[in-house]
């Protein structure tokens, strides 16, 4: 037996990717148990019994979309740049009109997914009926939104994919429906931890393939105790020479960043 297969002889590893789990593997120079240890860092807010089984509000079962207010968090969103490309004034920026022009809106690819794709209704209130498609690294949550998509009649799917297959990610977002606007809710971190700056050329070939990308910081631990600076300058230097900022707020513990080329 391979390290990948006995790595992944634990449940909550069982449906990784396998790249992800080498990866992890390389990282702890071939020990099982630093392996696995370094997965539970990085997938073991998705990996707990009540995530793994599908039991309960998923989308209350992770500390980052716990804290989110969906419906406002989409709203603000997507107000600033459609209805300013349609001309509107701001003063009637609210999640009625937002919702009547949801056709400035194809699809949506949530990035590293995690649990979001359980807030599709709320995503659906805002911006109407779009494709939605969740690229999730944890297998049992890609089964259980696909269950969730298909009991509610959602035009939306999940995959289990590893994001550090560019050309896979680029290949998935041609296909979508025009204008894709990505999600990468806090992504960046994540990406940071297994590869330094890996996330700048990650953005760079996606936003090839898309005509909006938003991402998330986080401005708060996970548990809301401890609150940190996300100025972030090497990230946002990056994103403001190579990018058209349309939007940068704060809310529910997260700095959100809406971008286009």
């Amino acid at each position: 037996m391979n390290i990948i297969e006995e790595i992944k002889k634990k449940k909550e590893f069982s449906k990784l990717p396998d790249s992800i789990v080498e990866r992890a593997a390389e990282m702890a120079k071939g020990d099982v148990k630093e392996s696995r240890a370094l997965l539970r860092k990085y997938f073991g807010v998705f990996l707990t019994n009540k995530v793994l089984k599908g039991k309960g509000d998923l989308l209350k079962s992770h500390m980052s979309s716990k804290k989110r207010d969906y419906e406002k968090f989409y709203g603000e969103i997507f107000s600033s740049g459609i209805l300013a490309a349609r001309g509107i004034p701001s003063e009637l920026e609210t999640s009625k009109e937002v919702s009547s022009l949801s056709g400035n809106v194809g699809s949506v690819i949530d990035l590293g997914a995690g649990l979001n794709g359980f807030s599709y209704g709320y995503l659906k209130e805002v911006v109407g009926e779009v494709n939605y498609l969740a690229v999730e690294a944890v297998g049992q949550e890609v089964e259980h939104m696909n269950e969730y998509f298909e009991e509610n009649g959602f035009s939306a799917k999940a995959v289990v994919w590893d994001l550090f297959d560019v050309e896979k990610i680029k290949d998935l977002l041609k296909v979508q429906k025009k204008p894709r606007v990505v999600f990468m809710f806090q992504v960046v971190d994540a990406l940071e931890n297994l590869e330094r700056d890996f996330s700048k050329k990650f953005i760079l070939e996606i936003a090839e393939e898309c005509e909006k990308i938003v991402l998330t910081l986080p401005t708060e631990s996970l548990g809301g105790r401890k609150k940190f600076a996300v100025r972030r300058k090497w990230i946002m230097d990056f994103l403001e020479e190579n990018f058209v900022i349309e939007k940068d707020f704060s809310r529910d513990g997260e700095r959100i960043i809406v971008l286009r080329k």
